[in-house]
C-alpha cells in the first residue's frame, strides 16, 4: 500500500472541506478526486504528512510513515501547478535538469524525450522559448513530462487535464492505462 489516510479533515471557519474516514491505494493503482470547485480536492493532495499526523502516507519500500522519514522523497513525483516550473528555463533545460536531479543516464534522458515527442507536438522541443512564454496547455505538458520523467513509483497531479487539447489528453491516459 502507498497511501492510507485515516480521519484527515479540513474545516475553513464553519465549512468542513474535506472529511476522509478512510482511504487505502495500493501500489499500481491510478486513483482519482472529482469533485466541484471547493471540494477539497487540492486540500487532500496538499495535504504534508510531516505536519498533518492524520495522513499516514506509508513508504511501500520499508513500511515507515513519511513523516518519520525522508526516504518517500525518492519515489514520489509531483506536478500540482505551474509554480513548480522554472520559468526562466527553456523546456529542453528544465527536463535535463529534472532528469540530473533524479540521476537519469543520458540514454534514458533521450528515450524519454522521444518517447513523449509526439506529446509535445513540435510546440515545445527546439523552439527557443521560456517556459514563461509558452501557452498555458504546453506549461502544462512541460510539468506533466517531467513529473512523469522521475520514474516515480507514486506520482501526484492535481487537475492535470484543463488547458490540454484531446489529442495530448488521449496521449496521457493511454500510458496509464
Amino acid at each position: 500500500m502507498i497511501i492510507e489516510v485515516n480521519n484527515l479533515s479540513k474545516v475553513y471557519g464553519k465549512i468542513e472541506v474535506l472529511n476522509i474516514e478512510n482511504l487505502k491505494i495500493e501500489s499500481g493503482e491510478s486513483f482519482g478526486l472529482v469533485g466541484n470547485n471547493g471540494a477539497g480536492k487540492t486540500t487532500f493532495f496538499q495535504s504534508d504528512p510531516r505536519f498533518n499526523r492524520s495522513v499516514w502516507w506509508r513508504d511501500p519500500f520499508n513500511g515507515i510513515a513519511v513523516a518519520r522519514s525522508d526516504h518517500w522523497k525518492a519515489y514520489t513525483g509531483s506536478y500540482i501547478d505551474e509554480k513548480f516550473l522554472i520559468e526562466f528555463l527553456y523546456p529542453e533545460e528544465y527536463f535535463e535538469f529534472v532528469a540530473n536531479l533524479n540521476s537519469l543516464t543520458r540514454k534514458e534522458y533521450t528515450d524519454f524525450i522521444e518517447k513523449y515527442r509526439e506529446f509535445f507536438a513540435e510546440e515545445i522541443l527546439g523552439q527557443k522559448k521560456f517556459i514563461r512564454d509558452l501557452s498555458k496547455g504546453n506549461q502544462k505538458k512541460v510539468g506533466i513530462a517531467a513529473a512523469l520523467l522521475t520514474k516515480s513509483d507514486l506520482l501526484v497531479m492535481d487537475e492535470p487535464f484543463p488547458h490540454l487539447d484531446p489529442t495530448s489528453v488521449f496521449q496521457i491516459k493511454e500510458d496509464f492505462a
